[in-house]
């Protein structure tokens, strides 16, 4: 047990943090983890995994777990893959791909198929929005840098997608939602993230979570997981709703996400990293 903590876990039981990033582990326009720092060291200590769940790409998330000194799993491009270490868990399947040293579970569609998907459904709208893969060819990787305050070589490793695409959306809120209902009806999930559209396959982040949590459950010497899932996005919605409990982070420039559980549930009083510790020692504090 961690001093100042009165139950923190309980043998046999795998405890779980599940965590958007972006507005959440991380501020919404910094990027910095710093007030959530010394929290994080405390949970490797004592052996709760910190899983990134994010829109953000694996090139994105392996230079911020090298940051974050984080060797777990984690799903990138809103559920679209699952990535485990490959020598992680001590039980593993036969039907999980082998890629850059990691096992991966592939729930969406590739990249290039998504890209000839929304030419192919979505012409009224062309003049309406752009793609960073198209952003990227025409305009060079400097106007994605731009565009999301990011250095070049990040800027590259955003666009760096195996899975999904993201799109500048340019016009009405009216129109972005006729634009999702026509890519929704041709077999796309378009969702909103903290500042882009992100397209994929019809998978969310909550069935990545599932699938996820249930390893975790299947690996020896554990009967049960009690998981922590965390966002403030309504791309985070489907994992809040599966997890078994909910903390929502209070976005700086809007409401709160609305949820529709009514137990075990939380919303922060902090933004970003600082609501991020707030929330996690309560979860800490009251295992039941």
């Amino acid at each position: 047990m961690f001093v100042g903590f009165r139950i923190l876990s309980r043998k046999r039981t795998k405890r779980i943090i599940l965590t958007d990033l972006d507005g959440s582990l991380l501020d919404h326009d910094t990027y910095s983890f710093g007030p959530a720092k010394s929290l994080l060291v405390m949970l490797e200590k004592i052996g709760i995994p910190v899983i990134p769940v994010t829109s953000k790409t694996f090139s994105e998330v392996v230079k911020l777990k090298n940051e974050l000194n984080n060797n777990h799993p984690f799903i990138t491009e809103n559920g679209s893959a699952i990535y485990i270490p490959k020598s992680y868990f001590k039980t593993t399947k036969l039907s999980w791909k082998i890629r850059n040293n990691h096992f991966l579970i592939q729930n969406g569609y590739n990249r290039d198929y998504l890209i000839d998907s929304i030419q192919n459904h979505a012409n009224e709208f062309l003049a309406e929005f752009k793609t960073f893969n198209a952003m990227q060819k025409i305009e060079g990787i400097q106007s994605i840098a731009k565009l999301a305050g990011l250095s070049e070589e990040d800027a590259w490793n955003a666009n760096n997608r195996e899975f999904s695409e993201v799109v500048v959306w340019l016009s009405t809120d009216k129109r972005k939602q006729m634009f999702a209902d026509c890519l929704t009806k041709n077999g796309l999930l378009v969702q909103q993230g903290g500042r882009f559209l992100n397209i994929t396959g019809l998978h969310t982040k909550g069935e990545a979570v599932k699938k996820l949590i249930s390893i975790y459950c299947d690996q020896p010497g554990i009967d049960k997981c009690d998981s922590l899932a965390i966002g403030d996005s309504n791309n985070d919605i489907s994992m809040l709703e599966g997890a078994d409990t909910a903390l929502v982070i209070k976005p700086r420039k809007r409401k709160p996400i609305k949820v529709s559980r009514k137990t075990k549930v939380h919303i922060s009083q902090e933004f970003g990293p600082k609501g991020w510790v707030s929330g996690v020692t309560e979860w800490l504090q009251n295992f039941s």
